[in-house]
């Protein structure tokens, strides 16, 4: 295994600028700029972050499978995921709503009951 880092490239949030008297209101309004950075990333810390995550999904998916079919009589046929590595090499769980996203990339799962076998 090469021990080269993973480049994750992420956006830092700077507030620095003020404009005064904007729309002739006479306030000062903050306005953000974003900075994109390369950030090197240990590919052995990305491994035990995505196994650590996919643990967890699996434990919910599981749990979640046994409660709607006891239930409810359903059985859990997809899940779909938005996923974020960030600059720090953890993995997160992005909500469908969440205002996190916002501006954020994300890899997206989808899991797939797998097929009988014949």
């Amino acid at each position: 295994m090469t021990d080269e880092p993973i480049w994750i490239v992420t956006r830092d949030d700077v507030a620095d600028e003020t404009i005064e008297g904007a729309k002739g209101w006479g306030q000062e309004l903050a306005e953000k700029v974003s900075v994109l950075k390369s950030k090197a990333i240990d590919p052995e810390k990305l491994k035990q972050e995505w196994s650590r995550t996919m643990q967890v999904v699996g434990q919910l998916v599981q749990q979640a499978e046994q409660e709607a079919g006891g239930n409810f009589g359903m059985q859990l046929d997809e899940v779909t995921l938005a996923v974020e590595i960030n600059g720090k090499g953890q993995v997160n769980l992005l909500g469908a709503c969440s205002s996190e996203m916002n501006g954020k990339g994300a890899i997206t799962l989808k899991f797939k009951r797998a097929e009988p076998k014949k």
